[in-house]
Order: structure tokens, then C-alpha cells, then sequence
């Protein structure tokens, strides 16, 4: 554990915060105006080899947006942020959004792979919006395209294992 306080965060984690939920419905816009506040038990920081790791009781907030994760891990070669992963048993969100409702999220890891703009939720992923929810064991997201994939998980030899997709979405529109 480290006596000394966390260093300011850099544009790496703040990246985190604004990639975690870039779903179908937006934040409330003022929380990207608002400060991160970071909560770890030791930050590891190699200027050199470009990375973080923050450990222990992750805690971040900005604005509505609230993060718990047991590591967050960045990646940030040359200055040039590659990746961003955080693990937990597991990973949670919550954020308000511009409607009210709150979205929330979970997952053992949440991957976001910078270059190709992908959100990657692996280990008992769940999105939930009010009542309407949608889990697998593998989620991905591009930000770039809006696309959403589940199903499966992959491997370590890069092979498909089966896996369940369940989706459970209430209407909006009642009957007249």
C-alpha cells in the first residue's frame, strides 16, 4: 500500500469513464463537465512503459456516473491509449441518463479497446435499463457503429464456446 496520494488522473482514465456507457440512450450531458473522483488502495503508474493500475476497492464517480472494480488496468504506450480493463467480482455501473432512467451494468471484466472502439463485458454480463435487461456471458459494443453482439465466450484458442443470450424488454406503448 502506498502512503503517498493518487496522482491526478490522466486522460486514460477519464476515456474509461466516458466509454463504459456509450449504449443506445445518452448520460446526462453535464456529467462529462463534472470532476472524476478516484478511490483506490495503491496506483501504480510507469510513465515509461505507459501504464496504471489502480487496485483495491476501485471507486469512481463523475456526475451521476458511479464505478466499482477490484483493478483498473491502462494500457497507454508512447502516450497513446490502447486499452483500458477493469476486473471485479464483479465490475459494476450506474449512471443516470438524459431521460431519468438509470442504466446499470455489470461484469467479472469490461474491456475497452481503444483503436477499434470496442466495448467488451466478459463473465456474467448484464445491461439494464428500468426493467428491461439484457445479459450473456459475453456483451460487445462498438462505439464507432452502435453494433451490439452477445453470445459465447471466446477462448484462449480463439474458439466459440456455447453460450445463452436472454433479453427481457417491457413495452412502452400500452394497448388503447
Amino acid at each position: 500500500m502506498y502512503d503517498q496520494p493518487i496522482p491526478p488522473l490522466t486522460r486514460a482514465t477519464t476515456l474509461l469513464l466516458l466509454c463504459l456507457l456509450p449504449l443506445s440512450v445518452l448520460a446526462v450531458r453535464e456529467d462529462v463537465e463534472q470532476p472524476v473522483n478516484l478511490e483506490a488502495d495503491s496506483v501504480v503508474f510507469n510513465k515509461q512503459a505507459g501504464t496504471a493500475v489502480y487496485a483495491g476497492r476501485v471507486e469512481i464517480s463523475q456526475g451521476t456516473l458511479r464505478i466499482t472494480a477490484d483493478r483498473i488496468e491502462i494500457s497507454a504506450p508512447a502516450n497513446e491509449i490502447q486499452s483500458i480493463r477493469a476486473a471485479g467480482r464483479p465490475v459494476n455501473f450506474r449512471q443516470t441518463m438524459d431521460n431519468g432512467r438509470q442504466a446499470v451494468g455489470k461484469a467479472e471484466l469490461i474491456q475497452y479497446l481503444v483503436p477499434q472502439k470496442l466495448l467488451v463485458l466478459t463473465g456474467g454480463a448484464t445491461l439494464s435499463q428500468d426493467r428491461d435487461t439484457f445479459s450473456s456471458n459475453r456483451i460487445e459494443y462498438s462505439t464507432a457503429t452502435g453494433e451490439l453482439k452477445a453470445g459465447g465466450s471466446t477462448s484462449t484458442a480463439g474458439t466459440q464456446k456455447p453460450g445463452r443470450v436472454r433479453a427481457i424488454f417491457y413495452p412502452t406503448n400500452k394497448a388503447q
